[in-house]
């Protein structure tokens, strides 16, 4: 069988320091998804041409509490044009957006700090922003989500029973090197895990350095990860039967920023020769991995559970090209 990879982007809005400088910042909105530079869109529009040229799709987790400041147009119409180009979108939460429901939200900063974490919340607070991010789905006119992702990939056992009940069946939660959930049982690398009832498909995570029997760990990501190692990781996961690869990004990734509020921005052309690279590969070696969404893999996902254990991992050698590579990445 094909090895299934999943591309996955979230797309979300930054809060632009408004939290720690409230008198002097604001949260940036369509600017920190497009990024533009002079005139040309380095990040949505950059994602969704690549995507075009190699016959690809993708999931984009699209972040729906961000209204509470925005509105429901700005989010809206960049979900308009991800489906228009034939895409997946499925539900990202962030919750601290919802900090600013209070119309005093500066003055409520010191006594109640915003909090994003979907993890050790009570099951009636998850219910509650679950609902809350369908609802707005549902004013968007886009169809209701089979998937979630967790802001921050912050994630306990309760979101999960919640999702359940919800009828949720599949969520992409789970980056052990980003965010390692608290209930040690669910540190899942990759494959495909039933949790409560619901479809759990990781990031891919792997090691890429060992310290005797210490592991260090990173999730597969196209800003940290070199495009030697993904490749051998796809390589990998395909001799070892691990399937979904899970794959994470975000718009943002493919510019330069030096500020918070997006207003100097220049292309990353190491992160952009990265996904490029990436999607020749997967074009070219369609005999080999089967490249779909979140939505497209459902069915089939949930009739073939399949609780893979294994750790993946890179040559030290990788490792250090990698770091070698985003150091000169960030000074040029």
């Amino acid at each position: 069988m094909k090895t299934d990879v999943c591309l996955t982007f979230d797309v979300e809005f930054t809060i632009g320091g408004a939290f720690s400088d409230p008198a002097n910042k604001r949260p940036v909105g369509e600017q920190s998804v497009f990024c533009e530079v002079d005139g040309k869109s380095h990040g949505l529009g950059f994602i969704l041409d690549t995507l075009s040229a190699h016959r690809l799709a993708a999931t984009f987790f699209v972040e729906a509490l961000n209204v509470q400041y925005f509105g429901d147009a700005p989010m809206s119409g960049i979900v308009k044009t991800i489906l228009a180009a034939g895409h997946d979108v499925q539900l990202h939460l962030h919750p601290c957006w919802r900090h600013f429901h209070m119309a005093d939200w500066q003055a409520q900063l010191s006594d109640t700090p915003p909090n994003d974490s979907m993890a050790g919340r009570s099951a009636r607070d998850i219910r509650e922003i679950i609902k809350e991010g369908i609802e707005t789905f549902t004013r968007w006119g886009v169809a209701a989500p089979i998937a979630i992702r967790t802001g921050g990939l912050q994630v306990d056992k309760t979101v999960y029973h919640v999702m359940q009940e919800l009828k949720i069946p599949l969520a992409s939660n789970i980056g052990v090197a980003i965010a390692p959930p608290v209930d040690s049982d669910i540190h899942f690398f990759a494959g495909r895990h039933s949790i409560a009832g619901v479809l759990e498909a990781p990031v891919l995570s792997y090691s890429d350095l060992s310290f005797g029997q210490k592991k260090h760990l990173k999730s597969l990501t196209i800003t940290g990860s070199s495009w030697a190692e993904m490749r051998h990781l796809l390589n990998n996961a395909r001799r070892k039967s691990i399937s979904p690869v899970v794959i994470l990004s975000h718009p943002s990734e493919f510019v330069k920023h030096t500020d918070v509020q997006y207003t100097q921005l220049a292309p990353n052309r190491l992160n952009q020769s990265r996904f490029k690279k990436l999607c020749l590969f997967l074009e070219q070696n369609r005999a080999h991995f089967n490249v779909l969404t979140f939505a497209e893999g459902a069915s089939r996902w949930k009739a073939q559970s399949d609780d893979h254990l294994e750790l993946l991992s890179v040559p030290t050698w990788m490792a250090m090209g990698r770091m070698l590579e985003n150091k000169f990445n960030d000074i040029f």
